[in-house]
Parts: structure tokens; sequence; C-alpha cells
């Protein structure tokens, strides 16, 4: 295969809610499993090669807004000022309001490694309630141990695994995660400019961005983006450093970082200092949560509480 892809063949499965829910077909594939720590981007394969039939992600809404395979991302829709990230285990969010919360779930997780471009659709269950927003994001990881070309023919493959991405029901926006090294940066930058011009203007593009990218080089200020969203944890090494930052009564220097932020709920103390930094803004700000566990009942009134007076 010209492609060098991680995967055989396309096995679409299809799960009808009683509901008239969504159908979505993802692909039955041959992965190469990972064990990562995604923000201090340290890649460790197992090379445990499994078959997977991909399980459907059960995004509950209107029959008329489903897609096939082939359909193309369309309308604009609003986004909540709260949204949940869904990351890659099962989750079920069928509870939430989907007027109150959205869901930016994990759609794709790709690895770049020498020539290859490989991914993983979701494979892990999601339940939603009827006409819930969600963010589809792509994960990008860059394996260590053979460098990447950072070809055009990979960039071609990501700009499809992207649209696809973005094409699933009731999307009001794409995101990219991708903790861009310097050196990876103008590879990242191509990427976005090609997904903007295959996009349709009413498709927003989001991405991620480490803490950094916002404060001390800020290199993501004329990317052709809608939101970037800076996630203020797993802050690593630079940890004190960007905290005393904000203590000092200083902000994102980044203009559409201060309408976005990306929070984990179990990092109190970020959590404490961050929110009455963005009170003060007085502008209307969408907030990302992120949590180390599957989401519970529990956990979302917490986030309720957490963000009550935003």
């Amino acid at each position: 295969m010209s492609e060098n892809l991680a995967y055989t063949n396309q096995l679409p499965i299809e799960i009808n809610d009683t509901k008239s829910m969504t159908t979505l077909s993802l692909q039955a594939c041959l992965i190469r499993m990972f064990t990562e720590d995604n923000r201090k981007r340290i890649m460790k394969p197992r090379f445990q090669l499994i078959a997977c039939a991909a399980l459907a992600v059960t995004l509950q809404a209107p029959l008329h807004a489903a897609e096939s395979s082939d359909s193309k991302p369309t309308a604009k829709l609003k986004l909540p000022q709260k949204v949940l990230w869904a990351w890659k285990r099962p989750e079920d969010l069928s509870q939430i309001d989907p007027h109150k919360f959205g869901v930016a779930y994990l759609a794709c997780h790709v690895f770049l490694e020498g020539e290859n471009v490989k991914w993983q659709s979701r494979n892990q269950p999601l339940k939603l309630p009827p006409h819930t927003v969600v963010v589809p994001t792509v994960r990008i990881d860059v394996a260590r141990r053979e460098k990447p070309a950072l070809s055009q023919q990979q960039l071609e493959k990501l700009l499809r695994l992207i649209q696809k991405a973005a094409s699933a029901p009731n999307t009001a926006q794409v995101q990219i995660d991708f903790d861009a090294l310097e050196l990876e940066r103008g590879f990242y930058r191509s990427l976005l400019e090609q997904l903007r011009k295959k996009l349709p203007a009413s498709m927003p593009i989001s991405i991620t961005a480490l803490a950094s990218w916002c404060l001390f080089d800020n290199w993501i200020k004329d990317l052709p983006i809608d939101e970037s969203v800076p996630m203020m944890f797993s802050l690593g090494p630079e940890r004190d450093k960007i905290l005393r930052y904000f203590r000092s009564h200083r902000d994102f220097i980044d203009e559409r970082a201060r309408r976005s932020l990306g929070l984990s709920l179990e990092d109190t103390a970020v959590n404490e200092l961050m929110l009455p930094i963005t009170r003060k803004r007085k502008i209307p700000v969408r907030v990302y949560v992120f949590t180390r566990t599957a989401w519970t009942e529990k956990k979302l009134q917490a986030v309720d509480s957490m963000l009550s007076k935003l």
C-alpha cells in the first residue's frame, strides 16, 4: 500500500438506538498499540499487533442528522460554553444536559513514524443524549524512535483523516491536538493552512495549545484557526514558571487563548488560580474540562459547581 497505512480492511459496524439515534460507522483495523505520556511526548511502543473491531460511537441524535462514511463537513452549530473532553476510554454521558454541555471526543489517534501514517479510529463506546453538539478531536503523536519525514504525503493523509472526523453528525467544529515541537511547527502550520482551504468556511478549526505557546513565544498568533485552547494541566517542568506568571496578575498574550480554557477537574490549584482570572475578562469564555478517569454523575456536578460563576 503506497501510503503505508496501519489497517487492513474496513468493516462498518452499525448500532441503532430505539429512539432513532444516529448511526456511525468506524473501521475494523489492525492496530499497533502504544502507551504514552501525551504532554511530555515520550512514546513507548509495546508492539503488540492485535485485531480489533471498532465499536460504534453512540452519538444519539435525530435520524436525519446521520451521515455516510464519505459525507462532508457541513453547517456550523452552536457549541455550549462548557465542553467535556471524552478521551480514550468508554464514556457514558447520556445524562448530560445538551443545552449546557458540549462534548469533545477523541475521534482519531494518529502516529507519524518515518514515512508512515498510522492511526486508530475511536473504538471505545461513547453515549450521548440526542442533540448533543460535538467536537471531534484528532490527536497527533510523533514516534521518537524513528524521526518522521513530515512529508507532503503524510500531510495529505492527515488532511483526509481530519476531514473524515469533521463529518460526524452534530459537529460544531473540529479540533486538532498536536504538541508540535519547534522543528515540527512548519509542518503543523502547513497542515492547518491546507485544512482551512479544504473545510467549509462554516466549519471552525480549534487547536489545543501548550500554555507556553500562549505566553512566552506566541508562535500561534497568526495560524488560520478559530480557537486555541490553552491546556492548563499536565504542565510538566514549566509548571512553577507558568503559575508564577499568572499569580503576577498577567494573562495570555494570545487573544484567542483568552476566549477558551482547558482545565483538568483534578488540578484544583490551577483551577482556583485560573477561574478568577477568566471571570475578570468579562467576555464569554469556553471552558473544556478533562478528567483522568471516566466521567460520573458526581464529576459532572463538580464541573457545574466549578464553572457556575463564569
